[in-house]
This record gives structure tokens, sequence and C-alpha cells, in this order.
């Protein structure tokens, strides 16, 4: 081997080894996480078909001692154990430093399942959740967006059209049922054409075990509709059951309201079982806006890798009017991607992320 080949192979390697760790999610060793899915196996190895030790229930706090590819090592029962990394959502905030205030306004929540995130907007990860009825003391605001305080001492931000101030509730300007009856309106007058991909004789990819990518994309778009509809839209499937639509149809229909959201939901697959992540898809400039408004949720409330956005030479785009996307939604020939997909957690994810990425393109 002479130097040049022997110098080829080390700069290919540096590269391989930076592309790799550059594509995982950043932990903070001896950082406290909290588990976000009902129940998380714990596995003595860091392996999908590793013997499962145990299990651990939905908010469990646990402290990650070390990161190996997509799996974070934790101490569970005396011994170490290892879980899915993509199920673990950062609990800084409840770990902080306590807050003491003198404010005296309340805020009462509006609406069910209201985020707590770690800072003021849809960017900061989610903490935590609450619901109607809960109140908290208003340590400060930031534009929208609501400091409070827990019943722990510790810190969150919450959405301040998602609540009402006791200022508010005294004058009777607003009342919690008011408040959640405008988010209940955020995408009144939309109409959101929601498309599930493939159906019938038309399979689409097949995924790890045999799964097929039809039965995915008709499940999510099944949430996501309910989601848009409780926000005010008004919404058309192309498909609602296991029929096979072929593309010209599923464009006529789109077309047929050329105002609306075309949105197609599919899930990836690759000969290289490495492939993974999330990516939205437009064909015509002026989409790339509302692409980037659903991929920035997509990525926020899922955490699987950010494949971004990208222009798609797809007939259901090409051949559609403006505000037209396609969603590949992570990739079943990958086991990382698809034991998250598989979770009816990862599913209202989905759902919840392309709402909240309509109504803040619309808003």
């Amino acid at each position: 081997m002479n130097k040049i080949t022997i110098n080829t192979t080390l700069f290919l390697a540096v590269i391989l080894i930076c592309f790799s760790y550059s594509s995982q999610k950043t932990f903070a060793n001896q950082a406290s996480y909290k588990v976000g899915a009902s129940s998380l196996n714990v596995r003595i190895k860091p392996a999908i078909d590793a013997e499962v030790i145990g299990s651990l229930s939905n908010g469990t706090l646990v402290k990650v001692l070390d990161v190996e590819y997509d799996w974070a090592k934790i101490e569970y029962n005396g011994q170490t154990g290892w879980i899915a990394s993509h199920f673990l959502f950062q609990s800084s905030s409840f770990e902080g430093t306590t807050i003491q205030d003198s404010s005296s306004t309340s805020v009462t929540v509006a609406a069910d399942g209201v985020r707590l995130r770690s800072g003021p907007g849809t960017g900061f990860s989610i903490i935590g959740y609450t619901t109607y009825g809960d109140k908290f003391k208003l340590i400060e605001s930031n534009g929208e967006w609501q400091r409070v305080r827990l019943d722990n001492g510790k810190s969150a931000w919450i959405a301040g059209w998602l609540v009402t101030t006791s200022a508010q509730a005294t004058s009777q300007e607003s009342t919690p049922q008011q408040v959640a009856a405008k988010i209940n309106e955020a995408l009144t007058g939309q109409t959101i054409i929601i498309d599930a991909g493939h159906g019938g004789q038309d399979p689409g990819a097949i995924g790890i075990g045999g799964v097929f990518e039809k039965e995915y994309t008709l499940r999510t778009a099944q949430l996501v509709v309910e989601k848009l509809k409780n926000a005010g839209a008004h919404v058309i499937m192309t498909r609602s059951s296991d029929e096979y639509i072929n593309v010209n149809k599923r464009v006529d229909i789109s077309r047929s309201y050329p105002s609306s959201v075309f949105i197609s939901i599919h899930y990836n697959a690759h000969e290289n079982a490495t492939a993974k992540g999330i990516g939205t898809y437009y064909y015509h400039h002026s989409d790339k806006e509302i692409s980037s408004a659903i991929q920035n949720q997509l990525i926020s409330q899922t955490l699987l890798q950010d494949d971004g956005v990208q222009f798609g030479d797809f007939y259901v785009l090409r051949n559609n009017h403006q505000h037209s996307l396609l969603l590949e939604l992570g990739f079943i020939t990958n086991q990382h991607d698809l034991s998250a997909i598989k979770t009816q957690n990862y599913q209202h994810q989905v759902a919840n992320a392309i709402t909240e990425g309509l109504i803040n393109y619309f808003n």
C-alpha cells in the first residue's frame, strides 16, 4: 500500500467518523432526562434484540451515563441498562434553580395537553405537559410566551394564547373556555387535503419484518385529520381505507380545491439500513416556507434525524397547485426509526407537529 493510498484511507475514515458523530442526537453525560413513552424497555445491551430486563413508565426521570449510537446507558435496579435514546426528553428546566418571585399574577391553563417548554418558543424542547384548569404563578413574559413557576419551585415556559391570567379573569375579558375556543378556530377557513400514500394493491415500501408503508400512512393520516379538524380546518382525505387510488385521482381531488394545502404522507425506505430521518419535500419554490414550518415542528416534537426541506420532483407535487407538500416521516427499513414509528406516541407527535406547523405558518 503506497503513501497516497494510506493518506486517502485515513482521510475517508476521519470523514466517516465525523459524519456518524454529527448524525447522532446530543446527550450530556450525567444529565437527567424524562421518558416520553408509555412503556420503554430497558435492555441488557445496546441492541434491539438484546434481553429486556425491565421497563420504564412515561415521565420517569433517568440519568444518562453514556450514549452509544441511538442507545442511552442508565443505571437500572443496581445494574447497567440500555434504552432507546429517541424516547428521552430533556428535563433541565425541572432541575434548575428554584425561582423566587413576588408576582401575585397567576395563569390558568385553558386547554388539555398543553406543552411546557424550556424556553419561549416552539423551537425549545418539551419538558412536560399540563392540562385544562391547572394554575401557576406568572414569573415573566416574553412576547406571546409566559414563564411560570411550577409546584416544585422550578420554571417552564407556556404559550400565552393557551392560558388566561388572573387579571383577564377578573375583568372577564377572556375565560378559559373562550381561549380554548380560539385555539379550536386557529385553522378556520383553511382547507387541507390529507393524502395517505399508497393503499390497496399498492403496499408502498416494505420495511423490517415485512411491514407495509400503506398501513402506517393511513394510520398517521387519520390522526392528522382528527387534529386538524379540532383546530377548525376543513379536511378532505384522498383515501380513508385500504383502497388503491392512482396518483391522477389524488391530484384531481386536490386541484378541485385550488386554495387548499395538499399534504401527502409517506414513510421512506432504502437498501442501506442505516438511512434514517424525516424529510419534507416541495416542488413550487413558494412552498419552501410552509415546508420549513412543518419540518421544524416534526423535528422538534419527534426528535428523529432532520433530513431537511428539499425539492422533490414527485407527480403529486409537480402536477398540483401551490401549497403542495410530501412528507417522508422516517425509514421503515431502519430499526431506530421503525421502533419509534410503531408507537402511538410517535403517531400523535407527528399529527401534533403537522397541525402546529400549519398554525404557525398561517398565523
